[in-house]
Protein backbone atom coordinates (compact mmCIF):
# COMPACT_ATOMS: atom_id res chain seq x y z
CA UNK A 1 0.00 0.00 0.00
CA UNK A 2 2.86 2.36 0.77
CA UNK A 3 4.23 1.97 -2.79
CA UNK A 4 0.82 2.65 -4.30
CA UNK A 5 0.41 5.83 -2.20
CA UNK A 6 3.87 7.05 -3.23
CA UNK A 7 3.13 6.39 -6.91
CA UNK A 8 -0.21 8.22 -6.70
CA UNK A 9 1.44 11.17 -4.91
CA UNK A 10 4.14 11.31 -7.56
CA UNK A 11 1.56 11.34 -10.37
CA UNK A 12 -0.40 14.14 -8.66
CA UNK A 13 2.75 16.25 -8.21
CA UNK A 14 3.74 15.75 -11.86
CA UNK A 15 0.25 16.72 -13.06
CA UNK A 16 0.27 19.86 -10.90
CA UNK A 17 3.69 20.88 -12.27
CA UNK A 18 2.63 20.23 -15.87
CA UNK A 19 -0.54 22.27 -15.30
CA UNK A 20 1.48 25.14 -13.86
CA UNK A 21 3.87 25.11 -16.82
CA UNK A 22 1.01 25.03 -19.33
CA UNK A 23 -0.64 27.95 -17.56
CA UNK A 24 2.60 29.98 -17.62
CA UNK A 25 3.58 29.25 -21.23
CA UNK A 26 0.43 28.12 -22.99
CA UNK A 27 -2.92 29.52 -23.98
CA UNK A 28 -3.45 32.89 -25.63
CA UNK A 29 -1.48 34.95 -23.09
CA UNK A 30 1.07 36.33 -25.61
CA UNK A 31 -1.76 37.55 -27.88
CA UNK A 32 -3.38 39.68 -25.17
CA UNK A 33 -2.44 43.31 -24.76
CA UNK A 34 0.09 44.15 -22.10
CA UNK A 35 -1.12 47.46 -20.68
CA UNK A 36 1.04 47.42 -17.57
CA UNK A 37 3.92 49.53 -18.88
CA UNK A 38 5.97 46.58 -20.10
CA UNK A 39 8.16 46.78 -23.18
CA UNK A 40 8.03 43.13 -24.28
CA UNK A 41 6.32 42.67 -27.65
CA UNK A 42 6.49 44.28 -31.08
CA UNK A 43 6.10 48.01 -31.66
CA UNK A 44 5.45 50.27 -34.67
CA UNK A 45 7.63 53.34 -34.19
CA UNK A 46 7.89 56.68 -35.99
CA UNK A 47 11.48 57.91 -35.73
CA UNK A 48 12.25 61.63 -36.03
CA UNK A 49 16.04 61.92 -36.53
CA UNK A 50 17.98 65.15 -36.27
CA UNK A 51 21.53 66.43 -36.45
CA UNK A 52 22.85 66.32 -32.87
CA UNK A 53 25.00 69.46 -33.27
CA UNK A 54 22.58 71.76 -35.13
CA UNK A 55 19.26 70.14 -34.10
CA UNK A 56 18.27 70.29 -37.81
CA UNK A 57 15.58 67.69 -38.56
CA UNK A 58 16.21 64.80 -40.94
CA UNK A 59 13.45 62.88 -42.79
CA UNK A 60 11.23 60.78 -40.50
CA UNK A 61 10.70 57.06 -41.11
CA UNK A 62 9.10 53.98 -39.57
CA UNK A 63 10.74 51.20 -37.58
CA UNK A 64 9.50 47.86 -36.27
CA UNK A 65 11.03 46.89 -32.93
CA UNK A 66 10.50 43.50 -31.33
CA UNK A 67 11.47 43.02 -27.66
CA UNK A 68 11.70 39.36 -26.64
CA UNK A 69 11.45 37.84 -23.19
CA UNK A 70 14.97 37.48 -21.83
CA UNK A 71 16.23 40.83 -23.13
CA UNK A 72 16.95 40.45 -26.86
CA UNK A 73 15.60 42.76 -29.53
CA UNK A 74 15.24 42.85 -33.31
CA UNK A 75 14.82 46.01 -35.37
CA UNK A 76 13.83 46.59 -38.99
CA UNK A 77 13.66 50.08 -40.52
CA UNK A 78 12.65 51.61 -43.83
CA UNK A 79 14.79 54.76 -43.83
CA UNK A 80 15.03 56.15 -47.35
CA UNK A 81 18.52 57.41 -46.53
CA UNK A 82 19.78 53.83 -47.03
CA UNK A 83 19.88 52.18 -50.45
CA UNK A 84 18.04 48.85 -50.82
CA UNK A 85 20.12 46.12 -49.18
CA UNK A 86 22.65 48.57 -47.77
CA UNK A 87 21.79 48.07 -44.08
CA UNK A 88 21.09 44.82 -42.25
CA UNK A 89 18.44 44.18 -39.62
CA UNK A 90 19.50 45.42 -36.19
CA UNK A 91 20.08 42.93 -33.36
CA UNK A 92 20.75 43.73 -29.72
CA UNK A 93 19.61 43.74 -26.12
CA UNK A 94 17.21 45.65 -23.88
CA UNK A 95 16.75 45.99 -20.12
CA UNK A 96 14.45 47.57 -17.56
CA UNK A 97 15.92 50.63 -15.83
CA UNK A 98 13.13 51.79 -13.46
CA UNK A 99 9.33 52.16 -13.29
CA UNK A 100 8.14 52.13 -16.95
CA UNK A 101 11.58 53.04 -18.36
CA UNK A 102 13.85 50.82 -20.44
CA UNK A 103 17.01 51.06 -22.50
CA UNK A 104 18.14 49.23 -25.61
CA UNK A 105 21.40 48.91 -27.54
CA UNK A 106 21.76 47.21 -30.91
CA UNK A 107 23.97 47.05 -33.98
CA UNK A 108 23.33 46.84 -37.72
CA UNK A 109 25.91 46.46 -40.48
CA UNK A 110 26.26 48.93 -43.34
CA UNK A 111 27.24 46.62 -46.21
CA UNK A 112 28.47 49.14 -48.79
CA UNK A 113 29.22 52.86 -49.21
CA UNK A 114 26.52 55.27 -50.34
CA UNK A 115 27.32 57.31 -53.44
CA UNK A 116 28.34 60.90 -52.60
CA UNK A 117 27.15 63.10 -51.00
CA UNK A 118 25.43 60.57 -48.65
CA UNK A 119 27.53 59.98 -45.53
CA UNK A 120 27.12 56.21 -45.10
CA UNK A 121 30.27 54.09 -45.36
CA UNK A 122 30.67 50.32 -45.10
CA UNK A 123 30.88 49.50 -41.40
CA UNK A 124 28.43 49.47 -38.52
CA UNK A 125 25.66 51.49 -36.90
CA UNK A 126 25.20 51.28 -33.12
CA UNK A 127 21.84 52.50 -31.80
CA UNK A 128 21.16 53.47 -28.17
CA UNK A 129 17.58 54.22 -27.16
CA UNK A 130 15.83 55.12 -23.89
CA UNK A 131 12.14 54.13 -23.82
CA UNK A 132 9.21 55.21 -21.65
CA UNK A 133 6.15 52.94 -21.87
CA UNK A 134 2.58 53.94 -21.02
CA UNK A 135 0.25 51.00 -21.71
CA UNK A 136 0.30 50.39 -25.46
CA UNK A 137 2.15 53.66 -26.22
CA UNK A 138 5.85 54.50 -25.99
CA UNK A 139 8.07 57.51 -26.38
CA UNK A 140 11.84 57.45 -26.75
CA UNK A 141 15.03 59.45 -27.07
CA UNK A 142 17.81 57.95 -29.16
CA UNK A 143 21.29 58.33 -30.55
CA UNK A 144 23.07 56.45 -33.28
CA UNK A 145 26.80 56.14 -33.90
CA UNK A 146 28.26 55.19 -37.28
CA UNK A 147 31.64 53.47 -37.61
CA UNK A 148 33.72 52.59 -40.68
CA UNK A 149 34.83 49.02 -41.43
CA UNK A 150 37.88 49.49 -39.16
CA UNK A 151 35.76 50.63 -36.20
CA UNK A 152 36.68 54.32 -36.52
CA UNK A 153 33.82 56.67 -35.53
CA UNK A 154 32.32 58.63 -38.42
CA UNK A 155 29.36 60.63 -37.06
CA UNK A 156 26.44 60.60 -34.62
CA UNK A 157 22.73 61.27 -35.12
CA UNK A 158 20.05 61.89 -32.51
CA UNK A 159 16.33 61.15 -32.62
CA UNK A 160 13.08 61.07 -30.73
CA UNK A 161 9.72 59.59 -31.48
CA UNK A 162 6.74 57.56 -30.41
CA UNK A 163 5.39 54.09 -30.97
CA UNK A 164 2.31 51.90 -30.63
CA UNK A 165 2.23 48.28 -29.57
CA UNK A 166 1.66 45.99 -32.57
CA UNK A 167 -1.41 43.89 -31.84
CA UNK A 168 -3.73 41.58 -33.70
CA UNK A 169 -7.08 43.26 -34.38
CA UNK A 170 -9.74 42.04 -31.96
CA UNK A 171 -12.98 40.53 -33.24
CA UNK A 172 -16.07 42.67 -32.64
CA UNK A 173 -18.38 39.61 -32.15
Amino acid sequence: MNTKLRRTSFVVVVLVLVGALLQAFGGDAPARSNREGRLQGTWRVLLNPRNCQTDAPLPSFFVLLSFARGGTLTEVMNAQAFLPGQRTTGLGVWSHTHDNAYKGVWDAFILFDSPPPAPFKRGMQRLMWDFEVDGDQMTFAASSQFFDANGNPLFVTCASGAGTRFEEPQDED
